[in-house]
This record gives C-alpha cells, sequence and structure tokens, in this order.
C-alpha cells in the first residue's frame, strides 16, 4: 500500500510514462524524503545541482542574484519537479538558487540514481526524455511569454495557464518573475 505523497508522485509520473507497479517500486527506492523550512537553501548559486525534487507540499522558488536583487526566473508547487536544469545536464556550478518559499517537503531523486534507473530500464528512459521535454517546453514558453508580452498580457498569461501562483507567491516575487516593479504589478492586479 502506497502513502498519499507516493500516490501523488505515480500519478505525476503517469503524465509523462505510465510505470508497471515494479517500475514504480524501484523508482520508489531511489527517491529520498525531504523536508525544508521556509527560506532554505536547496541549492546555493556556485554549487552543482546533483538532482530534482518532486515537490510534495510548499513551495519552492529558482531565482538568479544580479545586482544584489533576487530575480526569479520559476516556482514549483505541489506535484511539480523542482529543478535548475543547466547545472544538473552540463554538471556545472550553478548561477541560481533554489530556496523554500514556504515549508516543504518532497522527494528527492540524485541525478546518479536517475542515471541508474535508465540504465536498467528503457521506460525510464522514456519517462525521463518526456519529463526533460516538458520541462524544456515550459522554460520556452515562459521565456517567449516574458520577452515578447506586454505587462498586462504577462499577468493576463498567469491567469489563464498558471492561477495557483497567483494564490500562493507573493506579490514581490510575482513581480519579479514577471519582470514588472511591484507597484505596477499592484496597478494591474487593482484593475482585475
Amino acid at each position: 500500500m502506497h502513502t498519499k505523497d507516493e500516490i501523488s508522485l505515480r500519478k505525476t509520473l503517469d503524465k509523462f510514462n505510465i510505470l508497471n507497479d515494479s517500475e514504480f517500486s524501484d523508482f520508489l527506492k531511489v527517491c529520498e524524503y525531504k523536508e525544508f523550512s521556509k527560506k532554505e537553501y536547496l541549492l546555493l548559486s556556485g554549487n552543482y545541482n546533483h538532482g530534482v525534487y518532486f515537490v510534495i507540499s510548499g513551495t519552492i522558488g529558482l531565482f538568479e542574484l544580479i545586482n544584489g536583487k533576487e530575480l526569479y526566473q520559476n516556482f514549483f508547487l505541489e506535484s511539480e519537479f523542482a529543478n535548475e536544469l543547466k547545472s544538473l545536464t552540463t554538471q556545472t556550478p550553478s548561477t541560481k538558487n533554489l530556496i523554500a518559499l514556504t515549508k516543504t517537503t518532497s522527494f528527492y531523486l540524485s541525478r546518479t540514481k536517475l542515471l541508474e534507473l535508465y540504465d536498467k530500464s528503457i521506460e525510464f528512459e522514456r519517462l525521463g526524455r518526456k519529463l526533460l521535454e516538458h520541462i524544456l517546453n515550459s522554460q520556452n514558453e515562459i521565456s517567449y511569454v516574458l520577452q515578447s508580452l506586454k505587462p498586462e498580457e504577462r499577468y493576463k498569461y498567469l491567469e489563464n495557464k498558471k492561477p495557483r501562483l497567483l494564490k500562493s507567491i507573493p506579490l514581490t516575487y510575482l513581480a519579479s518573475y514577471l519582470g514588472l516593479a511591484r507597484e505596477t504589478l499592484s496597478r494591474i492586479r487593482a484593475k482585475k
């Protein structure tokens, strides 16, 4: 019998590639349950990213410190995979930070153990490829939104595509993510 957290993980994985019971059991064996306090770093700039986190509960932010300002580039909510892809795939030091914005629980999967799973079964390799494609598509989509749309259109995008962010991310972080001044975002929200 699986716990509620394991069932949530399985439902999310099934969106990418359905694993049989034995494969899911193998996947669980290499996952490590981790808890983080609010404002605790999962990855610090300058360090290597060695894995991904499946968010069970809480919120994780990805930001880069530029000229002393935290510029948020992504948020990961419940049932999402938190990652810093460049460092993970190239095994070079990260220029970004992963931080728990709230008390957070997660399953951690190390890159090494993930690669071992790839060697074990083509199903794991397929899962990894589809998850990577999803992550890259999401990153490309938000890059397009931030570079091509007007401020009001960016906010509308979040309303339509990522409404959970509007409910769970503080205004200051959202403004940074959208590339807006906090006051501009407040004005846009006031019009709604």
